[in-house]
């Protein structure tokens, strides 16, 4: 399947790991990948961001439901008020997708300011009331990032380490990969970057310096799913049974109450948790959980049926667009899943 999808030029490079039943097997991979490229994870990487504010949440240095308010002045006017971090992680917070504040110094050929940046991300407004609706926000991830920082006085990247990655049984997971271990994404001159290799594809965390709240992370497939298989298994040692198990849990129909809108997402979804997201999550795929990433990445996570996927590819490279992988997560999904009984 992965040699087909190189072929058929959905991307130049692919890898795949799963874990079926606790078992590892063997890390599959084709065109311009080994076991050992990292990838760019795009979006899966707010995974990590939930996992490591949620272990905050576990040292009392946050909180789900306290309006945000309560730390940020921008947030204390308005429908601003009532944002939490629990809306945050769950897209019901009201604010816009996108967060584009980095393109006006590109324009004026200025260098990026991390600390004027993450002011005009704080000053956005809403779109919507919080818990009137699900829209899915990178503006929103990287409000979590500024909140993470501003109540630690940690830097990002540092809290992502000491919280989660420290704790993996892994060193396949960094938000500062070397350049040659990874496989590349976009070319785009344009913006001046070339081809990016290395470097994170997503422009809001390019701005920001790099590993963000909504994107950054690399990791090699095997890696990913060492920290897909802590997901399945409770992450022991990262976050506290009741936590863990409330990230798992379904948020939607709770929080938006009489404004869900069954169409709308099409899924569940649990604290940073996709849940059962046809079609990639694959038709068998109910019970599962996880995320995908613009670059071509995905994890899935299915604790009833033992199945960790760690799919990653660099669909960007050399252009965007091309083909969104979504086939080949779909395919991937369904004959793994038509294995399981194998190893059960």
């Amino acid at each position: 399947m992965l040699d087909c999808a190189v072929a058929n030029g959905v991307a130049p490079a692919a890898s795949c790991a799963v874990v079926l039943g606790g078992q590892r097997l063997p890390v599959v991979t084709a065109g311009a990948a080994t076991a050992e490229t990292f990838f760019d994870l795009a979006s899966v990487t707010k995974l990590f961001t939930t996992v490591t504010v949620l272990a905050l949440v576990d040292g009392g240095l946050m909180y789900l439901d306290t309006p945000i308010s309560r730390v940020f002045q921008e947030y204390r006017h308005g429908q601003k008020t009532g944002v939490t971090l629990r809306g945050l992680l769950t897209h019901t917070s009201g604010l816009p997708s996108q967060w584009r504040g980095w393109e006006q110094a590109l324009i004026e050929g200025q260098p990026f300011d991390r600390t004027a940046l993450i002011q005009n991300l704080l000053a956005m407004d809403l779109e919507a009331a919080p818990g009137t609706r699900f829209e899915y926000s990178c503006a929103g991830f990287n409000t979590v990032m500024s909140l993470a920082e501003h109540v630690t006085g940690i830097k990002w990247a540092q809290l992502v380490q000491s919280q989660v990655l420290s704790k993996l049984p892994t060193g396949s997971i960094t938000g500062s990969p070397r350049a040659q271990d990874c496989a590349p994404t976009e070319f785009q001159p344009t913006l001046s970057r070339g081809l990016i290799q290395g470097i994170v594809h997503d422009e809001a965390a390019w701005s920001l310096g790099g590993l963000s709240g909504n994107a950054g992370m690399f990791a090699t497939a095997a890696g990913l799913a060492e920290f897909g298989e802590a997901l399945r298994t409770g992450l022991t040692g990262v976050l506290s049974p009741a936590l863990a198990a409330e990230m798992w849990r379904s948020q939607l129909p709770q929080l938006l109450g009489a404004n869900a809108n069954a169409a709308s997402p099409s899924f569940g979804h649990g604290l940073g948790l996709r849940i059962n997201q046809q079609p990639w999550m694959g038709t068998l795929g109910e019970h599962a959980r996880g995320h995908g990433g613009f670059t071509g990445t995905s994890l899935l996570v299915d604790k009833v049926h033992g199945i960790t996927i760690s799919l990653l590819s660099n669909r960007v490279c050399p252009s965007r667009d091309g083909d969104d992988a979504s086939g080949l997560r779909t395919a991937v999904s369904d004959v793994v899943y038509s294995s399981r009984n194998d190893f059960n």
